[in-house]
């Protein structure tokens, strides 16, 4: 079943938010120049750092997410009326639970 476009655009958005921050980063620091201060060398280096894990951080949980979600689809549509009755459980708990607190 393809995945429905209107639910990977605030994935995508997010995706796009953070590799365009990257991409800020990067550039502030190639145009900064040749600083002659070590401690703003030091600096641009732990951006560097910072930015590098960043990345791979990442791309690790972006594959992790679609990891999780290729499972919950599979767990969906293998025990549909177990995925209705926890839907419908949660619910029943979430309206008592904002009901309550009307009250």
């Amino acid at each position: 079943m393809p995945a429905n476009p209107d639910q990977t655009a605030p994935q995508d958005s997010t995706i796009d938010e953070i590799k365009a921050l990257l991409a800020e980063a990067e550039n502030v620091i190639a145009h900064s120049g040749d600083v002659a201060s070590d401690e703003i060398a030091q600096l641009k280096e732990r951006l560097r750092s910072a930015l590098d894990r960043s990345r791979d951080t990442a791309q690790k949980a972006l594959k992790m997410a679609k990891e999780r979600c290729v499972q919950c689809d599979e767990a969906i549509h293998e025990h549909p009326y177990v995925a209705v009755g926890v839907a419908a459980g949660l619910g029943i708990v979430l309206g008592a639970l904002v009901c309550r607190g009307r009250s």
